[in-house]
């Protein structure tokens, strides 16, 4: 340190003036490269993403007004105490997904129906699950295969939701 402080003794009062202005310009460029620039970077990215994700949260619920009528449609529910078999049949021939079953059984334990489905929309079986999800009735064991033509195959084991 005395070293430095004979060195700084030593310079006249022009060059420690210049040494200090150039100490506190080399301060205010790390400044603004490590400070004002990136937050400057983010604050731009976010003026051009939050406008994107506005225009996609309105469509969003632009869609969800239109899906609405439709899950009202959907939500109607058969009677409680009807048969596990009946609400699934009911439910299958509503969502189109009657003609992908092959076969229908009751299940192991009272309450279950095992169903074996081919051939079938993974994404209309999605949609048919929550429709029986909606009256009550969930899934207790499910193996889906890859079928042909981006279908699938689906042994599934449905009960009633205690």
């Amino acid at each position: 340190m005395n070293g430095i402080a004979t060195y700084w003794s030593g310079l006249s009062a022009r060059e420690r003036q210049i040494i200090g202005f150039g100490g506190v310009l080399v301060a205010l460029i790390v400044l603004y490269a490590w400070a004002w620039s990136p937050f400057q970077d983010a604050l731009n990215r976010l003026r051009v993403q939050v406008p994107a994700k506005q225009a996609t949260l309105s469509w969003m619920q632009q869609q969800a007004e239109l899906i609405k009528p439709s899950l009202s449609a959907q939500n109607t529910q058969i009677e409680p105490s009807a048969p596990l078999l009946t609400i699934v049949e009911s439910s299958a021939e509503k969502t189109g997904m009657r003609s992908t079953i092959r076969r229908m059984s009751p299940g192991d334990e009272e309450g279950q129906v095992k169903i074996w489905l081919t051939e079938a929309n993974f994404d209309d079986w999605l949609i048919w699950l929550e429709a029986l999800r909606r009256q009550g009735v969930e899934v207790a064991s499910c193996t889906v295969t890859k079928g042909n033509d981006d279908k699938v195959n689906i042994r599934v084991e449905l009960q009633r939701r205690l």
